[in-house]
């Protein structure tokens, strides 16, 4: 009888500590995941002003994955909470295959960060900036375009994607159009102002190209989505053991 109590009482202590486990768990997967949808709404309302020129959905797709993780952890957190609170296995299993989504979407985003800036990141910039920045620069329609280009080379201090002779030998706005009297646009101009940009002079406008800038500020970035997605991934792993051992010390304790 004693050895009984003895074991029922183990049991009991290993449940218990357990869900202590699971709770403090769920109070670190509430915080990341509040700090993974911040992170991929800042990126997304404030860090994709540059999009617009380029070719690939990959960088706003990455932050719309840790949106989308972030929004289920909120969400899925109060069902681990239950489960353990309450001892219910339903909600362990449902929190189990949550949290197994959440480890999926965490990985696919971070290895998709990772696989992009080191693969396809400058190619796909040298090319999306010449068929975007340059060909579409002051053309019908393409206001968002001629924005985030203008923004793009008064932030960077930057003219053209190669250098500032990119305007004149393949814009068609500064070959044949409109601007065909100017150098390259006003932005390039080191203090911007109406026709500024009618003398090449280093003094008077920017001679580097943008595209090493843009793809430094695009690959900090990455790298920041990728390691966050990477981390929240080996925190959905704990997680996901942790519930898989209280579920086990539930059924055990039942039976």
């Amino acid at each position: 009888m004693a050895e009984y109590k003895s074991a029922k009482e183990k049991k009991s202590n290993t449940l218990g500590c357990l869900k202590i486990l699971l709770l403090i768990f769920n109070f670190l997967f509430w915080c990341s995941g509040a700090a993974v949808l911040w992170l991929g709404i800042w990126i997304l309302q404030t860090k994709t002003k540059y999009v617009a020129l380029l070719n690939s959905a990959t960088y706003p797709a990455c932050a719309w994955i840790l949106i989308i993780a972030g929004v289920i952890i909120c969400i899925v957190g109060f069902v681990g909470c239950c489960g353990a609170i309450r001892e219910n296995k339903t909600c362990l299993i449902v929190y189990f295959v949550f949290l197994l989504i959440v480890f999926l979407l965490e990985i696919i985003a971070g290895i998709l960060a990772y696989v992009y800036q080191d693969q396809w990141l400058r190619g796909e910039l040298k090319g999306g900036l010449n068929s975007t920045m340059i060909m579409q620069y002051k053309a019908k329609g393409s206001e968002g375009i001629t924005r985030a280009t203008d923004i793009l080379q008064q932030d960077f201090r930057c003219c053209g994607v190669l250098n500032w002779r990119d305007w004149k030998a393949n814009s068609p706005s500064f070959k044949t159009g409109p601007a065909r009297n100017m150098t390259a646009p006003n932005s390039c101009c080191i203090s911007p102002s109406d026709g500024c940009a009618a003398r090449d002079h280093p003094s008077n406008i920017y001679h580097v190209g943008c595209l090493d800038a843009i793809e430094s500020y695009i690959r900090t970035y990455l790298f920041i989505i990728g390691a966050v997605g990477i981390s929240m991934a080996c925190l959905m792993f704990i997680g996901m053991i942790l519930t898989c051992c209280l579920h086990s010390a539930i059924r055990r304790s039942e039976s």
